[in-house]
């Protein structure tokens, strides 16, 4: 049994909203992270395409897609984290550290409330 959760059109346009918007503002900030350390391009395109492989599945909302930026986000973090303990680390790299943060929260829980929300219209 599905339990039913209050105020989950609410959640989702949240969670949307939260997902979307980190995800944009942490691209611009992957941008110019790379223009202000002049990453080569080959270098950019490398970083941009993981994130820009899950776009389609974002924009339809497919959970399973949500979930796996989950994922992807996990790895940016990592590596993130090691630039700030790099002498050059710079306040690009602590505006990636929270965008993740804020990203991986919210798509974990925007995910969630997906396939709730795809739960419920199962069972009415």
């Amino acid at each position: 049994m599905t339990k039913i959760i209050p105020n989950l059109g609410k959640k989702l346009r949240i969670g949307r909203q939260l997902t979307w918007g980190s995800f944009i503002l942490l691209l611009i900030v992957l941008l110019l992270n790379g223009l202000a350390t002049q990453m080569p391009l080959s270098l950019m395109i490398f970083t941009f395409l993981p994130l820009l492989i899950l776009v389609p599945g974002l924009y339809a909302e497919r959970y399973k897609t949500i979930s796996m930026l989950c994922f992807v986000t996990l790895l940016y973090f990592v590596v993130t984290v090691s630039n700030l303990f790099e002498a050059d680390a710079n306040i690009f790299d602590v505006a990636e550290v929270v965008l993740l943060v804020v990203l991986f929260n919210a798509a974990m829980m925007f995910s969630r409330w997906k396939q709730y929300s795809l739960y419920q219209d199962d069972m009415t």
